[in-house]
């Protein structure tokens, strides 16, 4: 990496790791998802005969981080328009696509963080819960597959975010977006048009975390990755090609 793009890069995560929004909306997933853990732990009337298939449903409820971590994705992008910060990037930066570039990795990396957090968590809330029931984790080779799972799901969540924050620049319009979309627009078209839902970015992230069960439309897991990659992909053009010839 030439180093003026590798300053950018450093500038890029010195942000993220100073800023509120990444430890907030972190500890603000994690809890989402000892909360929904829990809930499934002792919501099964017999946690020691449900074995593998619980502790895969505990491991795949990590996956709800991904919405924070799109979250975090475009407020990384979204502040710096809110701020005005954004045209002083542009000024010391070698272009507004190596602005773009350094922001995607820097949100991809964070996603990571929130997906590996999400795995630990879930692995630890997993095991207090099972232990106050006198049952046990059941760690196989299928739970890992949900973990990496989990992992490449909020890998991808991040940049997606980040790229919509490039196209929207509005961070109260892209949260709110976001949330309502993540939350209630899901749902219904999920549910109304499954059809349709099972090959946008929703409908995808179901079918790599192998849930099947809650959509039961989704595609195999490999086209998942594929359709998460490719969306995470046309948005992040729209916003290079939209970031490039906006005023600033």
């Amino acid at each position: 990496m030439p180093e003026v793009l590798r300053n950018q890069f450093s500038a890029e995560l010195l942000k993220a790791r100073t800023g509120a929004a990444l430890p907030v909306l972190l500890l603000v997933a994690l809890a989402f998802c000892a909360l929904g853990q829990f809930g499934v732990v002792y919501a099964e009337s017999d946690p020691s005969a449900a074995g593998a298939a619980l502790t895969e449903r505990i491991v795949r409820l990590g996956g709800s981080a991904a919405l924070f971590a799109t979250l975090f994705g475009a407020l990384h992008v979204t502040g710096e328009f809110s701020s005005g910060s954004i045209g002083r990037t542009v000024l010391y930066a070698p272009g507004r696509s190596a602005v773009v570039a350094a922001k995607l990795l820097t949100a991809t990396l964070a996603g990571l963080v929130f997906g590996l957090a999400a795995v630990v968590c879930s692995l630890a809330v997993g095991y207090a819960a099972l232990a106050a029931e006198d049952a046990a984790l059941a760690l196989g080779g299928s739970t890992w597959a949900t973990a990496a799972a989990v992992l490449a799901v909020c890998a991808l969540a991040a940049p997606w975010g980040a790229a919509i924050g490039f196209v929207v620049r509005n961070r109260l319009g892209a949260v709110l977006g976001l949330v309502v979309w993540g939350t209630l627009g899901q749902i219904l078209v999920l549910g109304q048009l499954p059809e349709v839902g099972r090959f946008l970015p929703e409908g995808a992230q179901f079918a790599v975390l192998g849930d099947s069960t809650a959509f039961p439309h989704a595609v195999a897991a490999p086209y998942g990755l594929l359709l998460l990659v490719a969306w995470a992909a046309a948005v992040a053009l729209a916003g290079v090609r939209l970031f490039g010839r906006r005023d600033i």
